[in-house]
């Protein structure tokens, strides 16, 4: 990391602080639960004790000393764990809380938090209309203190929203599989080959980040409303109660559409919107259905 500044440090710290307080009081138990290791791997030859299972007996081991001993295994516990954060123009907004790309960044250290916690690996991936910051995955608190300084100070050189792109760059740096936290507003097209690839061969989990003004249209008169990703200026008469249904519906039906899409390829994704008090609890909460499901 290079020169911080004052009011940077004291964010990240602050973002350590209420991270690893949810991580060890709310997510004890519930991360590992879901995310199982990549198999068994041998630990040791031991003397049979009664209730051992009869199948894991080692015949050689118990023909050479005469008396009967087992084969014992442990979970290969560590996992590569990838967050994808989305910063694109739309992410640097907010009108009620805090901006998306700020709740993205609180996201991403959560689930970082909890990966190193259980000895896993974790790297992130940065991406506007192309993929702009690569952090290989690693452990140790340094690491994840790292990947929440990129986001916080990433200045992004594109402004749109390239998830296929993003999606397929995560496919080739990764060949085993892996978690995949994608944290983003989903405000793109054409990213359903990807993302179905993706899900096949990794653990996808969608967190689609959502601010009020963009389900509900308020009635403040003539707004100029600027496409953040694109720059273009629309008129709109937020007076008439016909153009706000209007924007509510279109909202409602791109929303509908991409959990469609989600849902067709097993994902399901996780809303967290920027005016929630607590950020953490959709997360925590889908841990905890799926844990019991598991």
């Amino acid at each position: 990391m290079g020169v911080l500044s004052r009011e940077l440090l004291a964010e990240i710290r602050r973002i350590e602080i209420i991270t690893r307080k949810l991580v060890n009081q709310q997510m004890a138990g519930h991360y590992q639960s879901v995310f199982k290791g990549r198999g068994m791997s041998f630990d040791e030859v031991r003397q049979y004790n009664p209730g051992d299972d009869p199948r894991s007996i080692d015949w050689n081991v118990t023909a050479r000393t005469g008396e009967p001993h087992v084969k014992t295994f442990v979970e290969e516990r560590e996992l590569t764990v990838m967050i994808m954060v989305d910063m694109s123009g739309s992410m640097a907004f907010g009108t009620t809380g805090d901006e998306k790309r700020v709740v993205a960044a609180r996201l991403a250290a959560m689930m970082a938090f909890s990966a190193i916690k259980n000895g896993d690996r974790v790297g992130l991936v940065a991406f506007t209309d192309s993929v702009e910051c690569y952090v290989p995955p690693k452990k140790g608190r340094k690491h994840v203190l790292r990947i929440i300084d990129e986001i916080l100070r990433f200045d992004p050189v594109g402004s749109g929203t390239d998830l296929a792109e993003a999606l397929e760059f995560v496919a080739r740096v990764n060949r085993r599989k892996a978690v995949v936290f994608l944290i983003s507003d989903f405000l793109d097209d054409e990213y359903a080959r990807p993302l179905h690839i993706t899900a096949r061969r990794h653990d996808l989990i969608p967190l689609s980040i959502v601010d009020p003004a963009e389900e509900t249209l308020p009635s403040l008169g003539l707004l100029f409303i600027e496409d953040a990703e694109t720059g273009r200026l629309i008129a709109v008469d937020s007076s008439s109660l016909s153009v706000r249904r209007q924007y509510s519906d279109t909202q409602a039906q791109r929303r509908n559409a991409r959990d469609k899409d989600l849902h067709r390829y097993g994902v399901s994704p996780i809303e967290v919107r920027t005016d929630a008090k607590d950020y953490a609890a959709p997360l925590i909460n889908y841990f905890r259905i799926r844990s019991r499901r598991a």
